[in-house]
């Protein structure tokens, strides 16, 4: 049983985290759909501002077309979507487009922790970096 399995059987709580994992986005894709779970791939690695940021979530989390790619769009599309099913979101390049650009990480963050609270349903997983920023170093690790 791989670590991530063992965490999704143990029920992890809705929120963000770090994932300490080496395993390519394929096989946690696996790992989290085998358990029945929902998954989304947000890879921000070639994002530089927040409005690559938006582009990349209105196509991950297939959003509608009239997503107004801001904050406040963001942040109700992803209550209407939600379902309460369980979901994990694996953020890869997070930390890439934190060197670019601050604001949109700790907004997106923000965000994420707040669908996650309200809705019961996303656990954003922020694959672990050879550092751990301010921004994120008081997230809880898996």
């Amino acid at each position: 049983m791989t670590e991530l399995r063992k965490v999704l059987d143990e029920g992890v709580r809705p929120g963000v985290y770090r994932l300490l994992s080496t395993q390519p986005a394929d096989q946690v894709r696996q790992t989290v759909t085998t358990e029945g779970w929902g998954f989304v791939l947000l890879d921000t690695t070639a994002v530089l501002d927040k409005a690559g940021f938006l582009d990349v979530c209105a196509t991950a989390f297939d959003l509608p077309r009239w997503f107004g790619r801001n904050w406040d769009a963001l942040a109700d599309s992803l209550s209407d979507r939600s379902t309460g099913e369980p979901e994990v979101v694996l953020w890869e390049g997070w930390r890439e487009l934190l060197d670019h650009d601050r604001d949109t990480v700790d907004v997106a963050l923000q965000i994420f922790a707040e669908d996650a609270n309200e809705s019961g349903q996303l656990r954003i997983l922020l694959r672990e970096a050879a550092d751990v920023p301010d921004l994120v170093s008081a997230l809880p690790v898996l």
